[in-house]
């Protein structure tokens, strides 16, 4: 049997086999995984090295198991020590010397007894009050959760719970006295790009050449697949609309769900089966429907958590007229060119069972003896998510209508541009009236934001010119991209502040159109009603007069009026 070790490195990121390895930064130098180097620089870790170097300083590392904060740590001690680190020690506590003095590494204050903790917060409290006089710094990854319990309940580290509470609610209250960096803030899609491009490198698939199965294997066929630009613009673009919906893909789970793309957890025996069974099984396993999981075992969706948060973005489960038409006649549309797109697409490749979906879409055209129900149930998705990701044109539809969310490109065009222009800013503030008022507002007239109740009292108006809405800001210290607006009602005076993510765009965007107040409002309604109760309580009605929301005949919408008292 033909085997590609690089295969079988990819296996030990498959969490549903019995051959899975845990291969996480702790277990590096297992004996059992197959050796491979394979590392992605980081922003957070030149910014580390750069602190550490130049203005020293102690760094609490936070984030979700998977962030990277031990790999980090291995990272930075690697840099100042001659020999590279071979394990951790079992308390997990490593103190070295550098040129600007001691560094001390934790390799998670989870693990430690609370003496030790406590310990090591006093110590680190201690060097803070003294600027650090004895040049004893610390790098700990901890979890906020617990760091922030432990610290709030000692009142001997009040001061030490202060600052570094300060620096959760706003990274910009770092200092040259303490760094906190919260990994949660990095953004997913700035390192899906470079593991397709490091995994899909030539070299590690070389052994592939000379296999007799390689044109009838899944796996090769979904590493050249996504090897392709486009395709990987495309994946790009998907964990890019994550960081968007605020949805934070750890480290570690991105390398799970990018192995199981290629390999659909399959390894180079499998692929030597002769079972028919399984072979057609394989087959169903495209890196487009690896990538949402349309074939994976339930249990998957516990195991991959980026499975289970890209469904919404599975283009396979929405219906568009122009594209499913082209999917099913594309090649007898009489355009030369949607026929040439359709043959390039739905051709005698493998995950197209090479003539066999040819063969059953005429039969599917032209006998009534096939059961179409089943065969439209079989194919249409798994034809969506193919024209999704490797229809290279947009000349007659834009495949990302396949999306669920309709205004996702004006929302990409207002980070590409890095400024909201007056007319989104309008269609905004539109979208808020309705949604505060649960009434179609007459628009043409209205800009200012209306602090509404659902009785329909105005409580404040809040003119356009005073509401700005921005970009996010992109972050030096770590490789966190802009993902999301944010509304300031009034700056430097009231200051009320709403987060706009592509969730509340995509909200605020369809009310804004009259679309209904259903749609989505189990996601938002939470923020949008603080946001509303904030300007409430921050208006100022005028004392002789009431604004209400008077509901015009002839419009058959509701415009401000004003009931004066005397």
């Amino acid at each position: 049997m033909h085997k590609n070790d690089f295969v079988y490195y990819l296996d030990q990121y498959n969490v549903l086999s019995p051959n899975h390895s845990k291969i996480y930064d702790e277990y590096t130098n297992d004996e059992k995984t197959v050796n491979y180097n394979f590392t992605i620089e980081t922003q957070v870790e030149k910014y580390l090295l750069k602190v550490l170097e130049e203005k020293p300083r102690s760094i609490i590392l936070t984030g979700n198991a998977g962030d990277g904060k031990t790999r980090l740590c291995r990272t930075v001690y690697n840099f100042f020590e001659e020999t590279p680190l071979a394990s951790w020690p079992e308390n997990g506590l490593i103190t070295i010397k550098f040129s600007e003095g001691t560094l001390t590494f934790v390799k998670d204050l989870s693990e430690l007894r609370d003496s030790v903790i406590e310990e090591i917060l006093n110590n680190l409290q201690q060097q803070i009050h003294t600027n650090y006089a004895d040049k004893n710094y610390y790098l700990i990854a901890a979890n906020e959760g617990k760091l922030n319990k432990f610290l709030a309940q000692r009142s001997t580290l009040a001061d030490l719970y202060n600052e570094v509470k300060s620096r959760f609610d706003d990274y910009k209250n770092n200092d040259e006295r303490l760094d906190v960096i919260n990994l949660l803030d990095v953004t997913s899609s700035e390192y899906v790009r470079k593991v397709l491009d490091d995994w899909n490198k030539q070299e590690n698939w070389r052994s592939c050449d000379t296999c007799p199965m390689k044109e009838k294997c899944i796996i090769y066929h979904n590493h050249k697949k996504t090897a392709d630009s486009n395709i990987k613009d495309q994946i790009g673009m998907q964990y890019r609309t994550l960081d968007f919906l605020d949805e934070h893909i750890t480290m570690r789970e991105m390398l799970i769900h990018v192995a199981y793309t290629i390999t659909g957890g399959y390894v180079c025996e499998d692929i030597f089966t002769e079972d028919i069974q399984k072979i057609d099984k394989q087959r169903l396993s495209a890196y487009y429907d690896n990538f949402y999981g349309a074939h994976a075992p339930k249990d998957a969706f516990d195991e991959m958590r980026a499975l289970k948060v890209l469904r919404i973005l599975d283009p396979g489960k929405y219906s568009h007229s122009v594209i499913d038409d082209f999917i099913v006649n594309g090649d007898i549309s009489g355009s030369e060119s949607l026929e040439e797109n359709h043959r390039n697409l739905f051709n005698n490749q493998l995950d197209m069972k090479f003539n066999y979906f040819v063969n059953q879409l005429h039969t599917y055209r032209y006998h009534d003896d096939i059961d179409n129900k089943k065969f439209m149930e079989e194919w249409i998705a798994k034809l969506r998510r193919k024209t999704f990701f490797e229809l290279k044109t947009n000349e007659h539809f834009d495949v990302n209508e396949l999306l669920a969310f309709e205004y996702l490109p004006q929302y990409v065009e207002a980070f590409e541009n890095q400024e909201v222009s007056s007319s989104l800013k309008g269609h905004l503030i539109s979208g808020l009236n309705r949604t505060f008022s649960k009434k179609l507002i007459k628009t043409s007239g209205q800009k200012d934001l209306l602090a509404t109740s659902e009785n329909a009292l105005v409580s404040g108006e809040f003119k356009k010119r005073n509401i700005d809405i921005r970009i996010e800001q992109t972050r030096g210290d770590i490789d966190h991209l802009s993902s999301k607006l944010v509304l300031t009602v009034e700056p430097g005076d009231l200051d009320i502040k709403l987060d706009i993510n592509l969730l509340v765009f995509e909200y605020l965007m369809r009310i804004a159109g009259g679309g209904t107040h259903n749609i989505l409002r189990q996601e938002v309604e939470i923020l949008l009603d603080t946001f509303k109760n904030e300007l409430i309580n921050a208006s100022e009605p005028e004392e002789d007069e009431l604004e209400i929301l008077r509901l015009d005949r002839e419009a058959g919408l509701y415009i401000v009026d004003t009931i004066g008292f005397e």
